[in-house]
């Protein structure tokens, strides 16, 4: 009874602020403009993405993430059990509850990606793609991107960007995951 108390005592503003409640940028009018990953639900591998509600993981994850690859930020998510290789590029996404109004069913699949952090080397191949999304006097932007050419991950730790493109919006997750041994 008294966690319900304290609960209740509880300024408004703080009860309706979504995990990670930690994380900077959140208005309840457009709750997916920080791009966090708060607006749709993910799996990898078939496992569950789920958020690191724990400011102190997170800071710890943060830290480690500096060491290993400065182009990696705002890690908010993880897959907490070891993901098979052979499927850990098998990325699903649906809006969840919150997002459904803002960003819209699915309009595409997603785009993903994968940062190495120990080291893989992961075979790929340069590839240049119109984004459709930025026009330079009414033509699409031409940019180059690396493409993996393997469809498996080797083992060891990293983090895949998953942007959710919906039909009215996107949103983003950045996801911890470890790619267990064979």
């Amino acid at each position: 009874m008294a966690l319900c108390a304290g609960f209740a005592a509880m300024p408004a503003a703080a009860q309706q602020v979504p995990a990670p409640s930690y994380a900077r940028g959140y208005f309840d009018r457009i709750p997916c403009v920080d791009r966090i990953g708060r607006c749709f639900d993910a799996t990898i591998g078939g496992k569950a993405v789920q958020v690191i509600a724990d400011k102190a993981e997170y800071e710890k994850l943060k830290a480690l993430l500096a060491e290993l690859n400065d182009n990696v930020r705002e890690v908010y998510w993880i897959v907490r059990e070891p993901v098979d290789g052979k499927v850990a590029l098998d990325v699903l996404t649906r809006p969840n509850a919150m997002g459904l109004a803002h960003v819209g069913e699915e309009k595409e699949e997603p785009d993903v990606t994968v940062y190495g952090l120990d080291g893989q080397d992961l075979e790929s191949e340069t590839e240049m793609v119109a984004q459709q999304s930025v026009r330079v006097n009414g033509q699409p932007v031409v940019t180059q991107q690396e493409t993996l050419t393997q469809d498996f991950l080797p083992p060891g730790r990293y983090v895949i960007a998953i942007k959710y493109l919906g039909r009215k919006n996107w949103d983003r997750k950045r996801v911890f995951l470890t790619v267990a041994k064979p």
